[in-house]
């Protein structure tokens, strides 16, 4: 080789070389100062997590009407990860900065390996910040929804009602109209009526909001700003004057067009004092009102009034027959007109009356019924006809069941009523003596409460709750508080008062309820010898409890101070020898429990150490107390105690002093409180020695936690237990699923394997969520025989996860929602020929962010899913047919109790179902939402449809590109179409 070549093949290798230098120096700068890359990254970490707390305090705020779009949604996700990322970098770095072996002699490899994560993670980070400066990608305001649905049972078609609803929409759309009253007499259905307007509104474009308040009889100015603020999603301040929520409410309501509906209205109402614009024909907002006096109506200036009246004949004895159930002949011709007459054909009396009779065919009892409704004592003039109906309904329920029929009176009206609070107070006032332990008392409890919901006593409403009518409760009140000898209530919950009455109006009172009444002060010494409940919850102005509050109240059984202001407990408190429940929930100022100051003992001559000595349930939990009180070991018969990990912040390797007797624990751990983790173990120590235990909320901070629990707890090895909620793995804060609704409810986190522990326990709960499980492929690998009690399911974030079940024989067979979000692998909800009856009480089914899903169902999945009410299917890019054709389809309905149909952000999805199946029509479909799917062309839509089908919405470009078997059939269904927009 010549010089002259060397020389050019020098002067080619010199640039490969230059970049094989710089690549070498830029990999060992991996190796170099990780201590300031991991500055660096620490640095970008906390501005990063600034901007994530400003965004989820937005959300959580309720300041403004906020929406996180599903692009935030995923930005938080991957914030979360990286924090976790973050975790174990600093606890890698802290294991590497001890070890003397690593100083002396470094690792490279690990070095290198670690400074290029660090470098990586900061990039990470910077690009996340980078994202979050779009804000509009990040939140964007909302307007709330134009109708809140309240469930109610629908008006049937051409009934009496039904008329005065078509009528009562005729006037809404009418310009000359304005104001309109609906009066009747009580128990004739108006509230009915005015929800079913309410939910008939839904998808309507003929308002943009439609508002609804309950006002009632014990109603304030305030009260009604309240909700309508709290509908508007806007703000209203603590020391806020009404004149100035006046002037808010006034600002937002005169650029809308709103519907306002006022139910239970007894007299005039200012609209405009309380910030409602006047109604006028430009604006076209009106008000509806619901009232039992026409007066109040021409007070209100309506210009139009609808009497709503009773119900005819024909529909009367069908309600009542739709209420009893089978009856002879004998008590159809003879005793069925004469009940009908007697409750005047008014709904509320056939309901009540007929459930009190219900299965009761022996025309003796009818008789007898209609003998009491004629005694003297039923004729009596203080007594109305609607009184002595629904008198006659609690005459017929057991003692127990009158008692605590009687105390959900001590709630506001309207109010729903948490069930499990109502039970808790029942067996503390000790209505269930005979029980021998609080499982035994919760269930007869929950037994009670179902026969008042049978009886039409109390209504269902959302999951968990339970509401009063507003007659019956006053029918309560009545029989509650007589002018003869007997139990006495004072109430004013809900009222607006600021001070409590003189003690004269309440000195032989057994049960007293000011809950939610905005009291500030409270009598120094009251005189209460009969007192057995006392409700001061909801009270935010109250601060200060006198000390000598509670010495003559000394049959005090259940004693509720939650959600108030009030900073340090009365000493009087331990006057209460006879208290059984003490609610301190949500006293956020209340830093001890006057127990752990011993001195107060001997400042206080009438409490002596010891005393409290009843008390059966405690509720701390989300106070100030940061240290769980060793005193609580002294409460004897302390069965149960709820507390927060808060409670445990001064915890140091203490024990947690539980009481050894405890049936049941529940431990509400915060959001990102990581103090838990280290202490949970010590915990689990403790509490395995509890062998009463038969109801327990706890989070375990990783499966050892809960191996560690299982196999040492006899109580739990035994499986008595009345209820548990488990939570495994990372704990990111609530629950999707309502913790509370379940008795067993269990949630699994982060994992990586398949414990048996929590297959154990999985047998045993109603409610199942698999949160980021990082190898599962369908979650049958949990073991189908273990769901057999499942009702809800949530599976969410599994990155593997490839299908929801693999199996044969008959499955899951209780499960009755099912939620299946962010799984990036899923083929399909289940793998496979469904075995029969599987699936068959499903009613809810949502499936979002899937985006390797083409298809829903398989033709055969969808004939067992005989049930399903609601499909919901959002955000799955991929999805081109909801309902997947099959060579051997047989013959059976589809789906046929389906009413909702929801698809949203579908954009491959082409048809609901394959053109080689036959024609089939939904005929109980009721709703149909269909958005950013502008590939489907066709929707399975026949004559059928027109009877039940209320709304059809959709973007503009979809609906006009539809196409239409027939184009008479596209025209009716025309007036259907609401434009998503």
């Amino acid at each position: 080789m010549s010089v002259l070549d060397m020389v050019q093949a020098i002067q080619c290798c010199i640039p490969h070389t230059v970049e094989a230098v710089k690549y070498v120096f830029h990999q060992a700068d991996y190796c170099r100062k990780l201590k300031k890359k991991l500055q660096v990254v620490y640095e970008k970490m906390e501005t990063l997590t600034k901007i994530r707390d400003d965004v989820k305090e937005l959300k959580e705020s309720g300041t403004a009407k906020v929406h996180l779009t599903g692009v935030c949604e995923d930005w938080l996700e991957r914030v979360e990860k990286i924090e976790k990322t973050i975790e174990g970098i600093r606890e890698e770095y802290e294991i590497m900065e001890t070890s003397k072996c690593f100083r002396c002699f470094p690792d490279v490899p690990s070095r290198y390996k670690y400074g290029k994560l660090l470098v990586e993670t900061s990039m990470q980070i910077s690009a996340l910040s980078e994202e979050s400066k779009k804000m509009d990608n990040i939140v964007k305001l909302r307007e709330p929804r134009a109708v809140e649905r309240i469930p109610v049972e629908k008006i049937e078609e051409e009934t009496t009602m039904s008329h005065t609803l078509r009528r009562l929409l005729k006037c809404l759309k009418s310009r000359k109209i304005r104001r309109i009253g609906v009066w009747g007499m009580p128990g004739v259905g108006k509230t009915t009526l005015m929800v079913n307007l309410n939910n008939q509104l839904e998808g309507d474009e003929m308002f943009e909001i439609v508002i609804w308040v309950t006002v009632s009889r014990d109603w304030s100015p305030r009260k009604v700003q309240d909700e309508v603020m709290r509908r508007l999603e806007l703000n209203v301040g603590k020391d806020e004057s009404d004149e100035s929520v006046a002037r808010k409410l006034h600002s937002y309501l005169e650029r809308k067009k709103w519907l306002l509906l006022l139910d239970d209205v007894w007299e005039k109402i200012d609209l405009l004092r309380i910030g409602i614009p006047s109604c006028n024909e430009l604006n076209a907002c009106k008000v509806v009102l619901a009232s039992r006096d026409l007066k109040v109506c021409n007070q209100m200036g309506t210009d139009e009034n609808i009497e709503l009246k009773t119900l005819n004949k024909d529909e009367a004895c069908k309600l009542l027959l739709e209420k009893v159930g089978e009856v002879s002949p004998v008590i159809r011709s003879t005793v069925v007109d004469n009940i009908l007459e007697q409750c005047g054909n008014l709904p509320l009396a056939i309901v009540t009356v007929g459930s009190a009779l219900r299965t009761k065919d022996i025309i003796a009892v009818w008789n007898d019924m209609l003998r009491s409704l004629h005694s003297p004592d039923m004729r009596s003039t203080e007594l109305d006809d609607m009184y002595k109906l629904l008198r006659f309904s609690y005459d017929q329920l057991s003692n127990d069941a009158k008692n605590c029929f009687l105390y959900a009176a001590l709630y506001p009206d309207g109010r729903d009523i948490f069930r499990d609070d109502l039970v808790e107070c029942w067996k503390s006032e000790g209505f269930f003596e005979d029980c021998k332990n609080f499982a035994a008392a919760h269930d007869r409890g929950r037994r009670i409460l179902e026969t008042l919901v049978d009886a039409s006593m109390l209504q269902s409403t959302r999951p968990g709750h339970v509401r009063m009518h507003q007659m019956l409760r006053d029918v309560a009140l009545k029989i509650a508080s007589p002018n003869s000898e007997g139990p006495k209530f004072f109430v004013r919950a809900g009222v607006k008062v600021q001070q409590m009455p003189e003690d004269r109006e309440w000195e032989q009172v057994e049960r007293i309820s000011f809950m939610s009444s905005d009291l500030n002060s409270l009598p120094m010494n009251p005189t209460c010898a009969e007192l057995t409940t006392l409700f001061l919850q909801s009270n935010l102005a109250l601060k200060v409890i006198p000390d000598s509050f509670f010495v003559k109240m000394s049959k005090l059984r259940v004693l509720d101070l939650s959600n108030t202001q009030i900073r340090v407990l009365p000493r009087s408190l331990f006057a209460l020898s006879n208290l059984r429940g003490l609610n301190l929930s949500g006293c956020r100022h209340l830093k001890a429990f006057p127990s752990m100051t011993s001195y107060l003992y001997q400042l206080v001559p009438f409490a002596k150490q010891g005393q409290l000595e009843n008390l059966e349930l405690l509720d701390i939990r989300g106070t100030g107390i940061l240290c769980l009180p060793s005193e609580i070991r002294k409460f004897p018969k302390l069965r149960c105690l709820k507390v927060s990990s808060t409670n445990f912040t001064d915890y140091v390797g203490k024990a947690a002093t539980f009481p050894r007797q405890l049936e049941e624990l529940f431990i509400d751990v915060e959001m990102n409180d990581r103090r838990w983790n280290s202490r949970a173990q010590a915990v689990v120590d403790e509490l395995v020695k509890l062998e009463n235990l038969n109801a327990l909320r706890f989070y375990f901070p990783d499966v050892a936690c809960l191996e560690s629990f299982a196999r040492s707890s006899s109580a739990w090895i035994d499986r008595g237990w009345r209820a548990f909620q488990f939570m495994i793995g990372r704990h990111d804060g609530h629950s999707k699923l309502s913790v509370g609704r379940w008795s067993g409810y269990l949630r699994f986190a982060g994992g990586d394997s398949i414990p048996q522990a929590v297959q154990a326990a999985l047998v045993h709960a109603n409610a199942f969520e698999l949160f980021d499980h990082e190898v599962a492929r369908d979650l049958s690998e949990f073991g189908m025989e273990n769901m057999n009690e499942l009702e809800s399911c949530r599976v969410e974030a599994c990155k593997e996860m490839e299908y929801i079940f693999v199996g044969e024989g008959n499955m899951l067979p209780s499960l009755k929602e099912l939620y299946v979000i962010g799984l990036p692998k899923l083929q399909g909800i289940w793998r496979g020929l469904m075995p029969n009856d599987s699936l068959a009480r499903l009613k809810l089914l949502i499936i979002r962010r899937c985006p390797s899903l083409n298809m829903v169902l398989t033709w055969s999945a969808a004939q067992q899913l005989r049930s399903l009410e609601e499909l919901r299917v959002k955000y799955c890019s991929n999805i081109t047919e909801i309902i997947g054709y099959e060579d051997t389809v047989k013959e059976g309905k589809v789906l046929p109790k389906l009413k909702r149909l929801i698809l949203v952000d579908l954009p491959m999805l082409t048809c609901i179902y394959k053109e080689e199946v036959p024609l089939f029509t939904w005929s109980a479909l009721e709703k149909i939402q269909v958005s950013n799917c502008s590939l489907l062309r066709k929707l399975p839509l026949g004559k059928p449809n027109l009877d039940t089908l209320t709304t059809i919405r959709g973007d503009r470009e979809w609906w006009d590109a539809l196409e239409w078997e027939d184009g008479i059939l596209q025209e009716k269904f025309q007036h259907l179409y609401k434009s998503e927009e």
